[in-house]
């Protein structure tokens, strides 16, 4: 023992008022068991212990040395063995944890400070419609009211002062504006007074003014998302005091989109809570006499649109709601994740944790979705599956999606299993939890489309996308990500598809095709493959799909689901339900199985039948320019971006660029980059690399040349009609000319599992394409699904499933125990 420290241990030293104190503090909190009372001198005892330094009893300190030793400090920052010796690791911090408990409250949504919250919670429940809900069939004599407003009406509700563009948000709390809650609904004069009493002040509500134009006919004005002037789509409002057998009408005044689902026949959602405690009917659509169409008003910037119905309620006095589209809030997926939190089977593969906190505070929870590995190296072979919703707090059929594979991946289903031992699920459920609490349709609190500042630097004003890239820049450098998307919803195209990204690189041609393409076998009633789109437009820079993309996921897609229904199979023409959406988040499931299933045969039939689209799609495009299909090079060349249209029927093409008000904030963070980033010295080129490129200059020299003589003057003229798709092949013709055998030799000679190259396919459109045109109708080849439908126009005939084996990895799916080697290390990728 060292001489020092067992001189002080001998001295008596009485305990300091200021230690005893924080030593009684900390242990009320529970930080430390043992003794209040430590002085300094047994504070140095316990750290000589913790290094291991021997220290004899003294008579003199014996009592509160054998009491420090029968009592030792603990911290619950570290970690405990069963013995209760310390382990050296800390734990994680502590806002890592989403701390749920039975016994205990959730976490209350924080609510910007300007907004009035009532204190009722708002809860419905879950039911499926025991019939088909179809689509209103329009008759053509809808009613198209003329918008009267407050001159010639009553204003029966309407919000304070709502923040807009010209604000900005600065602070948040639990329940909103501190303060008693004003009654913004009229005061109802006596019994027989049969005025409707509006609210919106709840989770996820939306509506700013009611104003009443006739005994039973009101105009609706939709809020704007907090913080900006548009974006007008998503409503959910409760209605009281209503009478039986009498023909209400409703009609939303400002509207923004001139095109709606609305106007083939979509249906408000209805929710009566005399139905649901006495029938436990939830919600469902109704609505007569609905239409869509232009306002006689607008603001003068931007024409409105106007969304009107006429409606039954089905009880006296009953308390109704109606929604744009099934709600699901921040508190519902609090409530859910508390079930897999208390779960002790659950709780063993899926853990909870804090990605961030969201400008208004809430908590953004991540989950990871794995079984335990039983090596290291079998961990690490674990590629991973990256799942995020609710990014535009208006669709909430993405948290349906979402709930749905949650459910299904959290399952003991074997295929759920094998499912966990091959993948690691990195789930975000909720990516912009402050808009879904206030009932914004696609911002959040920065007043901003979060789906086009995936790229941003702004970590504090954009902090939900921020983290989550920064997530999945992490997750690749540790492993592969197998595929990345994003659920959304759709507000003008019916069924469900997906939005990819183009790959140019022939090693991988057609692959990021491959997943939508089973996922629409694999739900043939639900998902359209047809309504898919590949294209990445300039304006879609900054999505996640994108970002994703270039940061190295090949199969990076945005899951668009419509807020109407299906025209496919046996759901034709019928609105979706929860179940239809969650039954989506199972088809993912199953369709990852098919994807990465070691017999490559689904695979492969896919990008055969996907090689044969595209060739009709070609064939299509050159019949309506009128050229011939005599190309000088391989029809691979051609850019597949150029044949796709556009993706202009999302929600919103072009982002609005930051705030006014971070737009100093970025430029400066912009500038300190500039500045600490180093310069890249150009590295020098060898002697054959200066002469190719000298050669080459000088061959641009003399084509430049010759274009401009008189005589390439027809050639270059002819160039300027080809179609803008064959620059890929005009840019690379001459160096073809010489090297397309070998190229071409080496794509055949290539291992099959690895040959995508389409060959076969150029050599037969180079020699008879016209014969092609004439002999075969242009279809869609079901190589993969016989019962599949040839017609490119229509959509897969009803109740097709494809002619699959469904013996996946039989080795484990059976009897996950017999497995001699780990499944995920037998995953194939890509063929």
């Amino acid at each position: 023992m060292l001489p020092a420290l067992e001189t002080e241990l001998k001295q008596q030293t009485l305990p300091e008022a200021y230690e005893d104190f924080m030593y009684h503090h900390l242990q009320y909190y529970g930080y430390f068991k043992g003794p209040t009372c430590l002085s300094s001198t047994v504070h140095r005892q316990i750290e000589a212990v913790s290094r291991g330094i021997s220290c004899p009893s003294r008579p003199e300190n014996g009592n509160s040395y054998s009491l420090m030793l029968n009592s030792p400090l603990k911290s619950r920052q570290l970690l405990h063995d069963d013995l209760g010796e310390v382990n050296s690791r800390l734990r994680e911090p502590r806002d890592l944890f989403a701390f749920f408990s039975s016994s205990g409250p959730l976490q209350a949504p924080r609510w910007p400070i300007e907004c009035e919250v009532i204190k009722e919670n708002i809860h419905h429940i879950e039911w499926v419609p025991p019939q088909p809900e179809y689509f209103y069939q329009p008759t053509g004599n809808e009613k198209a009211p003329e918008i009267v407003g407050e001159e010639k009406g009553t204003v029966v509700y309407q919000l304070d002062s709502v923040p807009t563009e010209d604000s900005y948000f600065t602070s948040s709390r639990v329940g909103g504006k501190p303060g008693i809650i004003k009654e913004l609904a009229v005061t109802l004069q006596g019994p027989e007074d049969d005025t409707l009493l509006f609210e919106s002040r709840f989770e996820s509500g939306n509506l700013q003014k009611a104003t009443r134009v006739n005994t039973y006919e009101y105009e609706l004005t939709l809020r704007t998302d907090l913080y900006t002037n548009k974006h007008t789509q998503w409503f959910y409002f409760r209605i009281q005091n209503t009478r039986k057998d009498v023909t209400y009408r409703f009609t939303i005044v400002n509207l923004l989109k001139p095109k709606s689902l609305y106007t083939i026949g979509m249906k408000p959602l209805m929710y009566s809570q005399l139905d649901a405690s006495t029938h436990s009917i939830g919600w469902r659509r109704e609505g007569n006499e609905i239409r869509y169409y232009r306002s006689n008003t607008d603001d003068g910037q931007q024409p409105f649109y106007c969304l009107t119905w006429t409606i039954q309620f089905p009880h006296d006095q009953d308390t109704c709601f109606f929604a744009h589209f099934y709600p699901y809030t921040y508190t519902d997926l609090q409530c859910f994740l508390l079930s897999v939190a208390n779960s002790p089977v659950q709780s063993q593969f899926c853990k909870l944790r804090t990605l961030c906190r969201s400008l208004a505070g809430n908590i953004v929870y991540l989950l990871t979705i794995t079984n335990p590995a039983r090596t290291p190296q079998e961990a690490a072979a674990k590629k991973a599956v990256v799942l995020t919703a609710r990014v535009h707090p208006g669709e909430s059929n993405g948290s349906w999606i979402m709930k749905g594979f949650l459910d299904f991946i959290l399952s003991n289903s074997p295929d759920a299993q094998l499912l966990r031992d091959i993948f690691i699920f990195k789930v975000v459920p909720m990516l912009n939890p402050d808009g879904v609490i206030v009932g914004n349709y696609r911002c959040s609190l920065a007043g901003r489309d979060l789906n086009r500042h995936y790229k941003t630097i702004l970590k504090e004003s954009f902090p939900c996308i921020w983290h989550t890239r920064n997530m999945i820049k992490r997750l690749l450098e540790e492993r592969e990500v197998l595929l990345y998307c994003d659920f959304h919803g759709h507000s003008r195209k019916s069924n469900i598809f997906l939005y990819g990204c183009n790959n140019n690189d022939h090693k991988f041609w057609l692959h990021e095709r491959v997943f939508p393409l089973m996922l629409s076998k694999n739900a043939p009633d639900k998902f359209s493959f047809h309504s898919c789109n590949f294209k990445v437009q300039k304006c879609k820079e900054g999505t996640g799909r994108v970002v994703m993309w270039r940061m190295g996921i090949l199969n990076s897609y945005t899951m668009e689901s419509t807020f109407g229904g299906s025209t496919l199979g046996n759901k034709r023409d019928t609105h979706f339900t929860p179940e239809d959406l969650k039954s989506l988040g199972y088809h993912v499931c199953d369709t990852l199985l098919d994807f990465c299933d070691p017999d490559r045969t689904k695979f492969m039939q896919c990008l055969a039948e996907l090689k044969e689209l595209l060739q009709q799609e070609i064939h299509k495009k050159f019949k309506e320019l009128g050229q011939d299909m005599d190309l000088e090079g391989s029809w691979s060349d051609i850019s597949l971006t150029d044949i796709e249209s556009s993706t202009s029927g999302s929600d919103s093409s072009f982002s609005d660029g930051l705030p006014v008000h971070l737009l100093n904030t970025a430029d400066e963070l912009n500038q300190k980059k500039k500045m600490y980033k180093k310069k890249k010295r150009k590295p020098l080129q060898s002697r054959k690399q200066r002469n190719k490129q000298y050669q080459k200059s000088n061959l641009m020299q003399e084509s430049k040349l010759t274009e401009d003589a008189p005589e390439g003057a027809g050639f270059a003229s002819t160039l300027q009609k080809r179609p803008a798709f064959f620059k890929n092949s005009e840019n690379t013709s001459s160096s073809m000319m010489k090297n397309e055998k070998p190229r071409l030799n080496e794509l055949n000679g290539r291992d099959k599992g690895t040959s995508l190259g389409p060959s076969k396919m150029t050599t037969l459109i180079l020699t008879k394409n016209k014969e092609r045109m004439q002999r075969e109708k242009p279809g869609f080849t079901g190589s993969c699904s016989p019962k599949r439908n040839t017609n490119p126009s229509q959509e897969p005939a009803p109740d097709t499933k494809p002619n699959w084996s469904r013996n996946r990895y039989p080795a484990t799916k059976g009897g996950r125990t017999t497995a001699v080697v780990y499944p995920s290390l037998h995953i194939y990728t890509y063929p």
